[in-house]
């Protein structure tokens, strides 16, 4: 049983790092009790995605080995370093384990899954991948009790919704398309169109219709910002502003995502985390927050 905890947040810190994201130059600007808290998150969640990009493994074997390890770990059984530093994060901020067990559903549906029947479903599949993990998050940050759920569910299909319109390309090489087909149907979109990435007549329309539901989504998201305490609030607008400015980028060139991946440049996400850096002023905050600045 390993119940050095010490040593299981240095792991979730250092198998964090390794990743790269851009996203973990936020962190930086928690307290080192949050921070420490969001590596242990953040390890987990990228676990769960890197066990699903395995080729050449059994994925949906690999993910229920993990999900048994969660589920061990949340009992005090141990089988993997990174798992005491998430099972302690759960416990000191309260987090539901619910969100963790969702997320790897999500993920491992995609195992199996290449198209989505109507907006509803593909809403279950972003809360699942996207908002379960954002609503993990907001005890670290500090959250008011009686948060805007709808508000955090709909950053969370925001941002995914915004990978999706980004990835159209590189999804269609794999066979896989995520804009719901009763979209496509209305604006006659063939899948096999998409799939050979062939420009037609409603595609345009398609994508401005999706853009424009995703622009809804930002703006119901942003209400979240009342609720969070000053450390959450930095990151979470850190993050609703890189992925709006990628939708912003997409809606300038719709067409052009059936052809390449479109990014926000490096010197934007940049000046946005500079931003951050200067917001660490004192901020105020409306009300009592779940988890307060150590």
């Amino acid at each position: 049983m390993m119940d050095n905890l010490s040593a299981s947040y240095a792991q979730c810190r250092h198998f964090s790092k390794q990743s790269g994201s851009n996203f973990l130059l936020s962190f930086w600007f928690l307290p080192r009790e949050k921070r420490q808290a969001m590596f242990a998150l953040y390890a987990f969640f990228r676990r769960t995605d890197d066990l699903a990009d395995e080729e050449g493994s059994d994925q949906a074997a690999a993910l229920q080995a993990w999900r048994d390890q969660f589920n061990s770990a949340m009992q005090g059984d141990f089988t993997d370093l990174r798992l005491p530093a998430l099972a302690d994060t759960i416990r000191r901020y309260e987090i539901p384990e619910k969100y963790f067990l969702e997320s790897i559903e999500g993920i491992e549906s995609d195992l199996s899954r290449t198209r989505f029947a109507d907006f509803e479903e593909l809403h279950q599949y972003c809360y699942q991948v996207a908002s379960a993990i954002g609503l993990s998050c907001l005890p670290v940050w500090g959250v008011r009790a009686n948060f805007n759920r709808h508000a955090a569910i709909a950053a969370g299909v925001a941002f995914q919704l915004t990978n999706i319109l980004r990835d159209i390309h590189e999804d269609a090489q794999r066979g896989r398309i995520y804009l719901p087909l009763s979209d496509l149907h209305r604006f006659e979109v063939t899948e096999e169109s998409l799939l050979a990435g062939q420009l037609s007549p409603g595609f345009e329309p398609l994508m401005r219709f999706e853009i424009e539901r995703a622009e809804k989504l930002f703006t119901e998201a942003k209400a979240l910002c009342d609720d969070l305490h000053p450390d959450g609030r930095r990151i979470f607008d850190a993050m609703r502003e890189t992925y709006h400015d990628l939708l912003k980028q997409i809606a300038r060139s719709p067409v052009d995502v059936l052809q390449r991946r479109i990014q926000v440049g490096s010197w934007r996400k940049m000046k946005l985390f500079a931003r951050l850096a200067i917001s660490r002023m004192p901020l105020r905050s409306r009300g009592p927050l779940k988890a307060e600045a150590p």
